[in-house]
């Protein structure tokens, strides 16, 4: 398992990656001790300052969890612990590139996501969305809980956990970069509106229509950021 850290030493790398390794192999659940620090010394054949620092390593990756006094835990590994990165990467440089960057990221999940959706014909989750989309109508933070929910609602529907975690991610982080831009927010009738569409073509069982709807989406938010228009599939590049 390779481990995404903050420059260190070579060695530090490769005892963070050991320690990961010894987690999978041994098939820990979140929340299981891991052995002492004393026996990770031993195994590892490494002095107790190393087996601190890589610890502290995957602790910010959420991988364990360090706990005073009790030892040291599998961690939940949550993706919210990609988030001060990927906050900071989509802040540095141009914001409004990076932002569209981000999105272009979100589409083409959403896009695979919501052709499964529409393949599976469910009618608990069209029922989910168009409560979504009523929220979306009425201004105010659950109007953007609702518009999370919303894209959390298709991807369980396509069966993939890990896109959900993916993709709420995203959508925290473009929420947090959008209030540093001076930007025209959209009214909730237009959001709804937008949303509305995707929640039709996911009913129709229509895939590249529900295709069609997700670039249409995404399209709108990219003109009001500034970002440049989707071109749809009849266009001239």
């Amino acid at each position: 398992m390779t481990v995404i850290r903050p420059k260190r030493s070579k060695r530090s790398d490769e005892l963070a990656n050991a320690i990961a390794d010894l987690i999978i192999e041994r098939n820990l659940d979140p929340g299981a001790p891991l052995p002492p620090e004393s026996v990770l010394m031993a195994d590892f054949s490494v002095s107790r300052n190393s087996v601190r620092e890589s610890l502290k390593a995957l602790q910010a990756l959420g991988i364990v969890e360090i706990r005073h006094g009790y030892g040291t835990f599998v961690g939940s590994a949550s993706s919210s612990a990609l988030q001060p990165w990927l906050l900071f990467r989509t802040r540095s440089g141009s914001s409004t590139e990076r932002l569209r960057e981000l999105l272009e990221i979100r589409e083409i999940l959403e896009t695979e996501l919501t052709r499964r959706a529409a393949g599976i014909g469910n009618g608990e989750l069209q029922q989910k969305l168009s409560g979504c989309v009523a929220r979306m109508r009425d201004d105010g933070l659950d109007a953007a809980t609702a518009d999370r929910e919303f894209h959390e609602h298709i991807c369980d529907s396509a069966g993939v956990p890990l896109a959900r975690e993916l993709v709420g991610l995203f959508w925290d982080v473009y929420r947090a970069v959008e209030t540093d831009l001076e930007t025209f927010a959209a009214s909730p009738a237009e959001t709804a509106a937008r949303h509305q569409r995707v929640v039709d073509a996911i009913d129709s069982g229509d895939a590249d229509l529900a295709e069609e709807a997700v670039h249409l989406h995404f399209a709108e938010v990219r003109t009001r950021l500034g970002t440049g228009p989707y071109r749809s599939r009849g266009d001239v590049p």
